[in-house]
């Protein structure tokens, strides 16, 4: 019977291997350059070495990985907010990265409304951020956001919808307009 409990333990690798993009994309949502986010994946992937969480699902795997992620990238903010506030320049490297790759549909305007959003981004709160960066970073309903959260989907509900306001404003102010 053991052997069959050890048989249907989850292979987490190739789980780690199958949402590393996604996690990459939550790091960057969340501000991190590219090598800070594979920092960020390498420490939670040796955490995952040391010790092996126990999942019956697949999708419990997922969710423990973004949450994992989203905690270590606030704990990246916080760490560097006190160290020497650095985190303009986080997003002002992240942007520059984005915009210098070349392409028809990345002109001058989308570039700067691009850092525009990037820069109100910054300065909201974690609270409303974090759901934020799921939804429109990594295509997460508010269910899915809210199991990644451990939140009831209408908390994340409410959230999106607060920061929603709280980024408009922030955009209004530099007169960024839709």
């Amino acid at each position: 019977m053991d052997e069959d409990k050890a048989g249907d333990n989850l292979d987490v690798d190739s789980i780690f291997g199958k949402h590393t993009p996604l996690l990459e994309r939550i790091a960057v949502g969340m501000g991190l350059g590219s090598d800070d986010g594979q920092d960020i994946l390498q420490d939670i992937y040796v955490e995952i070495l040391k010790r092996t969480p126990e999942f019956q699902e697949a999708e419990q795997v997922k969710r423990w990985l973004m949450r994992v992620t989203i905690n270590r990238c606030i704990l990246e903010f916080r760490r560097r907010k006190r160290r020497s506030g650095k985190l303009r320049e986080i997003f002002q490297r992240w942007s520059a990265r984005q915009t210098a790759q070349p392409g028809p549909e990345k002109n001058a305007i989308q570039a700067e409304e691009g850092r525009a959003v990037r820069r109100s981004l910054e300065n909201l709160n974690e609270l409303v951020r974090v759901p934020l960066v799921l939804k429109y970073f990594c295509g997460l309903n508010a269910t899915e956001i809210g199991k990644v959260l451990e939140l009831k989907p209408a908390t994340v509900r409410k959230r999106l919808s607060d920061g929603r306001i709280a980024l408009a404003k922030a955009l209004l102010e530099l007169g960024i307009k839709e």
